[in-house]
């Protein structure tokens, strides 16, 4: 009977060790929202500095852009390389410029509707009026991933990624 009864107790003290420990919970990695892959794209640590390359840089495209954007890029990138040509992109989309520049960042909470979300940002780059994207991600394999950016304003200054690289 006390031998039944110090089995119990080292069962229960197996299980408590077990479950203080964490081993019988599974590993949740905790999800990145819509708005914090968008902050870790302006993660640079100067204003020329400010937004990371997501564009010519192979590993950032395939970390934050959506499969069908990161392969239109490419696409874009290999065609004018083998041209000779400028591309579809002859600038930064993330700083709107050729010369990155990117201060008093500015990120908006994001408006999410199942696996799509819209972050808009703003900045200064020393301009009369501050530069204005949106950021439109959509959700792949469990992850914020980036496919579209675009700049709202008038027929001279609106662009959108997605249209530049022909995609729909």
């Amino acid at each position: 009977m006390e031998q039944g009864i110090r089995m119990i107790r080292m069962r229960e003290l197996g299980l408590g060790l077990l479950l203080a420990s964490g081993l019988s919970m599974p590993a949740v990695a905790a999800e990145i929202s819509p708005e914090t892959t968008v902050k870790q794209i302006y993660s640079g640590k100067t204003p020329e500095t400010k937004g990371i390359d997501i564009i010519g840089n192979a590993k950032l495209r395939a970390k934050y852009l959506s499969k069908d954007l990161a392969a239109a890029v490419k696409k874009d990138i290999d065609e004018s390389a083998k041209s000779g040509e400028v591309g579809a992109l002859d600038f930064d989309p993330v700083s709107d410029s050729q010369d990155p520049m990117i201060k008093d960042l500015k990120i908006e909470p994001a408006s999410v509707q199942g696996d799509r979300a819209q972050v808009s940002v703003s900045f200064d780059r020393g301009d009369p009026k501050r530069d204005e994207l949106v950021y439109d991600l959509v959700k792949e394999n469990e992850q914020w991933r980036v496919s579209n950016i675009s700049k709202k304003g008038n027929a001279q200054e609106a662009w959108s990624l997605r249209q530049m690289l022909s995609l729909k």
